[in-house]
């Protein structure tokens, strides 16, 4: 339990670094380099420490190849995001994104049967009704955050008017984000914390190398505030993303996706009422409710 909550904790703290660098003029796309470079570094110098001689070998066996396919969708939900965010309502697409968690709390479900589906019992019901209520939670809170920065900024932009790119992005960011957090289930069933490691670096490394020409390609800045904040949420996502497979290791992932996305959620709105001042509207409390019974829901046993 406690990897899973130094992940939320620090989680939260990375979405108010992103959002406080992209207030005071950072480039998100700049930044980005950061939040992957930065957690590639400490995880490498931490595998060069723990790897035993010989050993890497067989972590690359157990968690390399998956580790490439996982960067990548990992790079994609990164970017899908921000695409999707700018091409379309703010409120709407951080509803859909934060709801990716339905994939692998399913996954979670009925792939690796954390609760056995037969015969139907209380503990099913209450598990598929807690990622069911945590989604309404969701949307409730997104719409509220919405609602709550126009109201105080009336004059900031909508982004409204390209429905069909954020078609596009929304749904990539969707599956994108569901694919990285199933494979991040699947480390699991890896046999060391060596492996866990591995895959771990990998993934960040893998994503920094697709970054760069991303960065390139689209003249994005990386100037001293892309490096300043980018660093920053770098420092947050080595321990925000990288307990995930030690969260994972020791919890069920119907547990972690969900109680990870709505308690992250509830701290970037609690964040935002304090050094943003935006106001809690009645569907955020309606979200808050909301959150609490689903986290109950998810937790209990009967």
């Amino acid at each position: 339990m406690a990897y899973l909550i130094l992940s939320i904790v620090f989680m939260a703290l990375l979405g108010v670094i992103f959002r406080l660098g992209v207030s005071r003029g950072a480039d998100p796309l700049g930044m980005n380099l950061g939040l992957r470079a930065v957690p590639a570094l400490f995880m490498g110098v931490a595998l060069v420490k723990a790897m035993p001689p010989g050993g890497l070998g067989a972590a690359w066996a157990v968690a390399g190849p998956m580790a490439l396919v996982a960067g990548v969708f990992f790079w994609l939900s990164g970017v899908a995001s921000l695409k999707a965010v700018n091409a379309g309502h703010l409120g709407v697409s951080w509803a859909v994104l934060r709801c990716s968690m339905v994939v692998p709390a399913l996954a979670s479900l009925f792939y690796w049967r954390e609760v056995p589906l037969w015969p139907v019992s209380t503990l099913l019901v209450l598990r598929i009704l807690g990622i069911a209520v945590t989604a309404g939670a969701v949307v409730f809170l997104s719409a509220d955050r919405a609602r709550s920065r126009r109201t105080e900024t009336p004059g900031q932009p909508t982004q409204d008017g390209k429905p069909k790119a954020w078609l596009f992005w929304i749904a990539a960011a969707f599956l994108a984000q569901g694919a990285w957090e199933i494979a991040l289930r699947a480390t699991r069933s890896f046999p060391d914390n060596e492996s866990r490691l591995l895959f771990i670096t990998v993934v960040f490394a893998f994503a920094s190398l697709i970054t760069l020409p991303v960065m390139i390609a689209a003249k994005a800045p990386l100037g001293r505030k892309e490096l300043q904040y980018g660093l920053l949420a770098g420092i947050c996502a080595v321990f925000a993303s990288g307990l995930r497979v030690w969260a994972l290791r020791d919890l069920d992932g119907i547990i972690v996706f969900p109680a990870t996305t709505i308690s992250v959620t509830l701290l970037v709105q609690m964040a935002g009422s304090i050094v943003w001042h935006e106001r809690i509207g009645g569907l955020g409390k309606a979200g808050f409710a909301a959150a609490i019974a689903g986290i109950l829901l998810l937790t209990l046993h009967v």
